[in-house]
């Protein structure tokens, strides 16, 4: 994989890693649409479920396996067989949607079991090797799991011979990381042969070899032979297998590649689950397994136009159509990455947690940066897991997914900017949108003063400061205000303005005007910002509470309120503007940890904090000590032994004494005096 794609991956799972709770684990098992009811099924009634797959393990097909192990899981189902009907399996399934169902199968409790009736290739015959158990019906064929002939991108290569080597050993590597994972462990024999179905360059060789003068069938490599050979072994007969590898039924189960040959699903029951005849329920399609087909193909469409509307929405008034069919679009794409298994609940929640935060960034604090960054960075990693089902690529086949999808989100944002930018400049000069979204500038006459960018002049715009019209559309801050027959595109500096609201016009910087609702006069206070004295209030009452959590016992319901009032606070400051906003934050984040200090330190001095905090019976001050050792060391000096929080151990005159202080904290090793000796207790305090 290309380095600096690598070095972004690695930025991205490192920035927004902890955001998802950090050891919580990204990939949940199974995903699926609704659920159907099993007919006829008693409670407490063994059942099998089946899934029956003939031709392409497209989509469709996928999304009915997980949903039967996500069943199967939720009804405590004790098996889900996958059936190979007629010819299963083709060279045109997408390798991440496979690699989801593997990872499924084999992360699931419940059994998984593969009955091959007809010929399985490329990933049916793949599944058969990553479930529990295999049978084959008589005349069944599978392997070849994937095909000889190069890729077009291997073709058109320089070193064409080296991409296909690269790509069949990342098949080879990733399948041998499946059978390790087996539950049922394949014997070395098996190994092989399922190998050499993903590696055509595996040349296999079913040999008779007499060894210490035993006779016995094996699977050899063709270089295994000479080394054989050259032990003093003899190779009676050997004929070479085909590559990729195809195994019939009867060779399957003399090597252990499969478990035997059934003679239908009754016998499976019966004999091997030890469940009663005719106790497997057949799995069929559902609604959503139907719409998922055109899902896949309409997915990135679905992406780009669910991203337009939004920013369509952005740019209008109010809340209205175009953004609720924004948010349909987009959550219908992620459902398709849900039905397949790719995506899980807490993809799609960083997904729109993204689309929030940065709706923050635009609406409700614009200018901050964070909200915006953080808002990309979670949809970028929510669109590219959705596509994979792995974090981190472990092989050369996970990191051409990961590649693949890095481009493809790549093509779709560059899209999306596209299209934006002329349907920006073309729908306002259509009838109907015109309306709603500001018109594009238009050059002005020869002799003016230089455009605005906002179909007025300089000078025209810079005598704007001071001037009162309406707000023309709702401002979140943006939006649009009339004045003078003119309709101009303005900001506000964070305060959100219902349309038909009088506002005037702050400063001119540049093409940006800011404005600001024009505040009622009454008399003296007219202008007043209104919520400066709320915040205030929050922060002195945030900060009171902190004082509070100090000297009474809540278990954090004090703190808590604390919290909500500061952050209150900052909310309703950033609403005023985004300089009293921050103003607020940086006074709380220094006044916070000093009014908790001074509470700390001072206020147990003070008449109110004794009443507050209980202290010990009263000690007469010339009482001799219990231990009449003690009395001597009193203004004698000495060194901690441990941390003193206030009490500690100390060593005195040679001796270690339990000592505390009057309420400083010190440190081990710091020389100390001894202040007073009461009874058993010796104050010291700092040398």
């Amino acid at each position: 994989m290309n380095s600096s794609i690598r070095a972004l991956w690695v930025f991205l799972l490192a920035a927004l890693l902890p955001l998802l709770g950090g050891g919580v684990t990204l990939r949940a098992q199974a995903a699926g649409g609704p659920t159907d009811p099993v007919a006829g099924k008693a409670a407490g009634d063994p059942t099998v479920y089946v899934v029956t797959l003939r031709g392409k393990l497209g989509t469709p097909e996928l999304a009915r396996c997980h949903r039967a192990l996500r069943d199967a899981e939720a009804k405590g189902i004790g098996y889900v067989v996958f059936r190979f009907d007629l010819d299963a399996g083709t060279q045109t399934e997408d390798a991440s949607d496979l690699q989801s169902l593997f990872d499924h199968v084999q992360g699931t409790k419940v059994g998984t079991v593969t009955v091959i009736s007809g010929r399985a290739t490329q990933g049916a015959a793949y599944l058969a090797l990553c479930t529990d158990k295999a049978f084959c019906l008589p005349g069944a064929l599978f392997g070849e799991i994937t095909k000889p002939e190069q890729d077009w991108d291997e073709l058109l290569a320089d070193d064409s011979d080296q991409l296909m080597k690269r790509r069949l050993a990342g098949v080879r590597e990733a399948l041998q990381s499946r059978l390790s994972a087996r539950k049922n462990k394949l014997r070395p024999d098996a190994q092989k042969m399922a190998l050499a179905m993903a590696d055509p360059r595996m040349q296999l060789v079913q040999a008779t070899v007499r060894e210490g003068g035993i006779e016995r069938s094996r699977v050899l490599e063709v270089q295994e032979i000479s080394t054989l050979q050259a032990s003093g072994a003899v190779v009676l007969a050997q004929e070479k297998m085909t590559r990729p590898l195809m195994v019939d039924a009867r060779t399957a189960e003399d090597v252990g590649l499969t478990q035997g040959t059934i003679q239908d699903l009754d016998q499976l029951c019966t004999e091997v689950l030890g469940y009663p005849r005719n106790s497997y329920v057949e799995v069929q399609d559902n609604w959503a397994e139907n719409m998922v087909g055109w899902l896949e193909i309409m997915q990135p469409f679905l992406l780009i136009a669910g991203f337009l509307l939004i920013l369509f929405e952005v740019k209008t008034p109010g809340f209205g159509l175009p953004g609720l069919l924004g948010a349909g679009f987009l959550g219908l794409a992620m459902f398709h990455s849900y039905l397949v298994g790719l995506a899980d609940v807490g993809e799609i929640v960083l997904f729109f947690l993204g689309i929030l935060a940065i709706g923050v960034e635009i609406f409700v604090l614009p200018g901050t940066v964070i909200f915006g960054a953080v808002g990309f960075l979670c949809l970028v990693l929510a669109l590219v897991l959705s596509q994979q089902s792995f974090v981190w690529p472990h092989n050369a086949i996970e990191e051409d997914i990961l590649l693949a999808n890095l481009v493809q989100l790549t093509v779709q944002f560059v899209a999306v900017l596209v299209l934006g930018a002329i349907l920006w400049r073309v729908l306002p000069k259509v009838p109907v949108f015109n309306r709603v979204l500001l018109p594009a500038p238009e050059p002005a006459p020869a002799g003016a003063s230089a455009g605005s960018g906002m179909g007025l002049s300089d000078d025209r715009l810079t005598a704007l400061v001071g001037r009162v019209g309406r707000a023309a559309t709702v401002l979140r801050p943006t939006g649009a205000m009339e004045i003078d027959g003119d309709r101009i595109d303005v900001v506000t500096e964070g305060e959100f303005v219902e349309a038909e609201t009088p506002i005037r016009v702050l400063y001119v910087q540049g093409n940006r005007v800011v404005v600001a609702a024009q505040p009622p006069v009454t008399g003296d206070r007219a202008g007043e910002r209104g919520n400066a004295g709320v915040v205030l209030l929050l922060a002195v009452v945030g900060l009171a509470l902190l004082v509070a959590e100090v000297f009474f016992v809540s278990f954090g319901v004090i703190a808590t309120l604390s919290g909500v009032a500061l952050i209150s606070a900052v909310f309703l400051a950033f609403q005023d503007s985004v300089a009293f906003g921050f103003t607020t934050l940086v006074a709380e984040a220094i006044a916070a940890p000093l009014v908790v200090m001074t509470a700390l330190r001072v206020l147990p001095k003070t008449k109110f904090g004794k009443m507050l905090i209980l202290s010990g019976p009263a000690s007469d001050p010339h009482a001799a000590a219990a231990d009449p050792s003690l009395s001597a060391l009193l203004h004698q000096t000495g060194t901690t032994l441990s941390p003193l929080r206030p009490a500690g151990f100390a060593r005195i005159d040679g001796k270690k004494v339990d000592v505390v202080t009057r309420g400083e904290m010190l440190d081990a090793n710091c020389p100390i005096k001894v202040l007073e000796v009461t009874g058993n207790r010796v104050v010291v305090g700092r040398s």
